[in-house]
Formats: C-alpha cells, sequence, structure tokens
C-alpha cells in the first residue's frame, strides 16, 4: 500500500479510535457537548499539527510533494462537515430506529467515499528506510497491538472530562472541543511527525485527512447510542462555529495540497501560517465565550 491509502484508510482510524470510544462514551453518560465537541474539535486540532509540522520542516517543502490524490478524501470531509453544519443547526430531525436522518446520510456518505478512495489508482510509493526490517507479520501484530491500547485509553477521556465539567464549571464545550480532541488527537500528532520526518508527506497528510472524515463518523456513531434525542441537536451554539472553522480549514487543506510550486519560502509557509493563527483564534473564541 502507498502513502495515500495506508494513511487514509488504516493508520488514520486507528490513531482516531480514542475519537470513537472517548466520543461513545459522552454519549452514554449523556454530555452531547463533549461527544460532539471531541469529534469535531479532534478535526481543528489534527489540521492545527499537520501544519504546525509543516512549518517546522518548511525548508523541505514536503507539502509540494504530497499527491493530488489526498484532494478527493479532502472533498469527502468538506461534504460531510457541510451535512454536521445542517444537523447541528435543523431543530427537529426525524429518526430511524433512533439514528437521526442527518447521521444515517453522514454513514453512508462515508461508507461511498471510502469505498470509491480505496479504488483510486495511486502509484506505488518507494519504500521509506527506516533503519529496522520487520516482516508483515510482525507489523500486523505491532498494529492490532497498540491500536487496542490506543481504543482501551481513549474511553477514559470522556469520564474524566465530563467530571471536570462538572467539578470547576468550565463549559463542556471547551474541555469536548479543545482538552479532549487535543488529548485523543496525539496519535495522530505523533503520526504525523514521524512520516513528515520520514520524508513520507502522502501518509501525514492521508492519516490527518482519513482521521478527519473518521472523527465526522464517530459523532453519527454516538447518536445510535444517545437516547436523549439527536445527539446533534442538544449541543451548545458554540459547536456550530467549531463545525464552520473545520469547513474553513478543510478548505485551507484543500487549497494547500492543490498548489504545484511556490517561489520562496515565505509564500510556502504562509498558509500553513493562517491555519495556525485559526485554530489560536479559536480556543480565544471558546475561552471568552
Amino acid at each position: 500500500m502507498n502513502g495515500f491509502l495506508t494513511g487514509t484508510l488504516l493508520l488514520a482510524i486507528a490513531t482516531s479510535l480514542p475519537e470513537l470510544t472517548a466520543t461513545i462514551s459522552a454519549a452514554l453518560i449523556d454530555n452531547p457537548d463533549i461527544a460532539v465537541g471531541n469529534g469535531l474539535g479532534s478535526m481543528l486540532f489534527n489540521l492545527f499539527v499537520l501544519f504546525l509540522f509543516d512549518l517546522h520542516f518548511r525548508r523541505r517543502k514536503l507539502f509540494l510533494q504530497v499527491s493530488k490524490q489526498h484532494l478527493y478524501s479532502g472533498t469527502i470531509s468538506l461534504i460531510l462537515t457541510i451535512v454536521a453544519i445542517i444537523a447541528l443547526g435543523i431543530n427537529h430531525s426525524y429518526t430511524i430506529l433512533n439514528i437521526s436522518i442527518p447521521s444515517l446520510l453522514i454513514i453512508a456518505i462515508y461508507g461511498v467515499g471510502m469505498y470509491l478512495t480505496s479504488k483510486q489508482d495511486v502509484p506505488n510509493e518507494s519504500d521509506t528506510k527506516t533503519g529496522k526490517d520487520e516482516s508483515l507479520s510482525q507489523a500486523k501484530l505491532r498494529f492490532l497491538l497498540f491500536a487496542s491500547i490506543i481504543l482501551v485509553a481513549g474511553s477514559v477521556l470522556s469520564l474524566s472530562g465530563d467530571a471536570l465539567a462538572s467539578a470547576t464549571g468550565i463549559s463542556a464545550t471547551f474541555i469536548g472541543s479543545i482538552l479532549i480532541a487535543a488529548a485523543t488527537s496525539l496519535p495522530d500528532a505523533v503520526s504525523v511527525y514521524v512520516a513528515l520526518k520520514l520524508g513520507n508527506p502522502n501518509l501525514a497528510v492521508g492519516t490527518i485527512l482519513g482521521s478527519n472524515l473518521f472523527n465526522i463518523i464517530v459523532v453519527a456513531i454516538s447518536d445510535i447510542v444517545y437516547f436523549n434525542g439527536s445527539v446533534w441537536q442538544d449541543t451548545a451554539n458554540s459547536i456550530m462555529i467549531i463545525a464552520i472553522i473545520g469547513l474553513i480549514l478543510t478548505g485551507i487543506s484543500m487549497i494547500i495540497i492543490a498548489r504545484k510550486h511556490t517561489r520562496s519560502l515565505a509564500t510556502y509557509f504562509l498558509p500553513s501560517l493562517l491555519v495556525i493563527l485559526c485554530y489560536g483564534a479559536t480556543i480565544g473564541y471558546l475561552v471568552f465565550s
């Protein structure tokens, strides 16, 4: 598998397992702000760390080497984010088997999108040398082992975040969208750093865009276990801002991926700097709102 498919379909889901368990746990304990905030807030944090590390490795201009195939997953992410914004904005949502129509639509779009993505004809890349030979069976075992550890750890965060919100009075939106989202996205951050350090920007970008797709789908999945209505509609108004900023940052990311060249180092890192500043502004908004 090349970096595009490995990042988008495999590594993205594995590193997003904390979001899955944390979001579902938040829905089970009737805290929709943490459930939806974690899923959408993780999108922002993922893009933040992707372009933060791009600034770190800016002299290598790694993102000029990124495959344009990532525009497919970026487009799917934009569509899912738009559906999420609509789900947050409507006043009433019909359900089927306790699942709201927007959640069913998100699951359907994700399934079709991932199927089409897996069918993309992307040329294989040259092997990345890590200085360590590892058989396929060993790689599978290590992958499953660490994915399991990540899965178990994620469920603790929602319980801790809910207790923190109750004890301190800090809004569950801030805790879910910023604190828990950042904590559950740390596996993505580490994966991106290692991928860029190894000179594999396709793996890094695929991991982030694939994770963002999965982060939206986990909110839809949490809607299944939320029995007080629609998880989308029982959230604070500030969650809508998180979704809109996620849409904007995803659009900026697609522009960065689509560019073919840049004349100077300054023009190369300015879009990445814009993403970082937007994330900082979002934190400021949630703190003072």
